[in-house]
């Protein structure tokens, strides 16, 4: 039977070799490569101050070195791993907590938060209108949902409304998908869909802002004012239209859905008024836009 000694060392051999590291690089500058080597070996019995700080070298927990057994073993490790992707994702680490939820096969609370990263790098990808990337992780993040028993049914609900205003970015809004996704529990602000109605009335010829002094407290003046503009376009006041919209093409407080809408009604605008190189010029932005949605 092997003494706690010789478990130890082959515990801190092993991790550095699925480490891939050298006796010297794991060693470092607090002990020397040769006390390693007889450590590993099980022929010296190191300080926990020495298990600590190989410990950390590894990135493992301490308290694995002691594990008696593999299942010991995969405890600390999953322990550990639990402790650090929660601490990543607090700090808003996402891609890290991930890395550390992956590291950990099979376990509810792990594919959870795995699942809520993959909706967080979706949502930063739709942020810089790469909606190729956003739906391939609101997929990623629905197969891990699948596998925990922890998320609720927001969380479903809020990668399918996702996943409806993706396919909006540069279409006509469908009235069936915006009115299926607005009756699901999500964590998206009701002012969302508020807004994205609005944009439907106008997309169906109507008044978009025929319910605003309704909501006017849930929108931002951003999103106001591209109403305001679609209502002057209606009543075929282009200059008067693209004094609000022009400034709103670096507007950060619009989203995607928005952004290929100005563009596209600039454009017209332009060409209402018979200017077709502004008219060119957003046909441009239009078509960038088209582009950088396909990554």
């Amino acid at each position: 039977m092997k003494n706690s000694i010789q478990n130890i060392g082959e515990i801190i051999k092993s991790e550095r070799l699925r480490a891939n590291l050298t006796q010297s690089e794991l060693a470092g500058d607090r002990i020397t490569r040769n006390m390693l080597s007889m450590i590993e070996a099980g022929e010296a019995k190191p300080s926990l101050e020495t298990l600590e700080y190989i410990a950390n070298r590894l990135d493992v927990p301490a308290g694995l070195f002691f594990a008696s057994n593999e299942r010991d073993a995969a405890l600390y490790n999953k322990t550990d791993a639990i402790s650090k992707a929660k601490r990543f994702y607090t700090e808003k680490r996402y891609a890290e907590c991930a890395e550390v939820c992956k590291s950990v096969p099979f376990d509810d609370e792990l594919y959870s938060l795995l699942a809520e990263c993959m909706l967080k790098s979706a949502e930063s990808y739709m942020k810089k209108n790469m909606l190729t990337s956003a739906s391939s992780e609101i997929e990623h993040a629905r197969n891990f949902a699948k596998r925990s028993i922890y998320l609720s049914d927001d969380f479903t609900g809020t990668l399918d409304a996702y996943e409806a205003f993706i396919s909006f970015a540069a279409d006509r809004i469908d009235a069936d998908a915006l009115s299926a996704a607005a009756k699901k529990r999500t964590r998206i602000p009701a002012s969302v869909f508020i807004y994205i109605s609005a944009l439907l009335r106008s997309d169906e010829g109507g008044d978009p802002l025929s319910d605003l002094p309704k909501y006017t407290d849930y929108l931002i003046p951003d999103q106001i004012k591209y109403l305001r503009a679609k209502q002057l376009m209606r009543e075929y006041k282009f200059a008067k239209a693209v004094e609000i919209l022009e400034p709103l093409t670096g507007s950060e407080n619009l989203g995607f859905i928005s952004k290929y809408r100005i563009a596209a009604d600039l454009e017209s605008c332009f060409e209402n008024r018979r200017d077709f190189e502004m008219a060119y010029k957003y046909s441009t932005v239009k078509h960038h836009l088209l582009e950088t949605f396909s990554k």
